[in-house]
């Protein structure tokens, strides 16, 4: 699973534009490895990471990666807390993540204009409530119908 996420990380690298959708789609395997093997799919994030930072010609996707990937591993702890503590853990999350990823690429890009950096955070911002979203229903999708179809359990020895 690493390798495939370093894969996708890959192509994403190579087309700029893409960079964001190839970390959120190596995003849906982790959930994938967390529904399969529980917390021992961070093992799967550390090494694919790695991995993408030593490997990739562009770091930018390997940290970028290292700040949006982690979130499928940290959604199931945030959504057993009650209401107000789960959504203040978001949100709190996803105003550091899009904090991080705007001083990332001002160290990529120092030239671009603080209102370009504003709109991009905006964005961000957006994008992520979007992600815990279908992060939410793809979990539930795979968990529900995906799962029995495709025997992915096999693939991890468990029962």
């Amino acid at each position: 699973m690493s390798a495939l996420s370093v894969v996708i990380l890959l192509l994403g690298s190579i087309i700029d534009i893409f960079d964001l959708v190839a970390v959120m789609i190596t995003a849906v395997i982790l959930l994938i490895a967390r529904h399969e093997m529980g917390a021992k799919a961070l093992g799967i994030y550390v090494v694919t990471g790695l991995i993408a930072f030593l490997v990739l010609p562009n770091k930018l996707i390997s940290i970028e990666y290292f700040i949006i990937a982690i979130y499928p591993m940290l959604k199931p702890v945030f959504d057993k807390q009650c209401q107000a503590v789960k959504w203040l853990l978001k949100i709190i999350y996803i105003l550091a993540s899009a904090l991080g990823l705007v001083l990332v690429m001002k160290i990529f890009t120092p030239d671009s204009p603080l209102y370009w950096d504003a709109i991009f955070a905006l964005g961000l911002v957006v994008i992520f409530f979007i992600y815990d979203v279908l992060l939410f229903r793809i979990s539930m999708y795979y968990g529900f119908k995906l799962r029995n179809k495709l025997r992915i359990d096999k693939f991890f020895n468990q029962k």
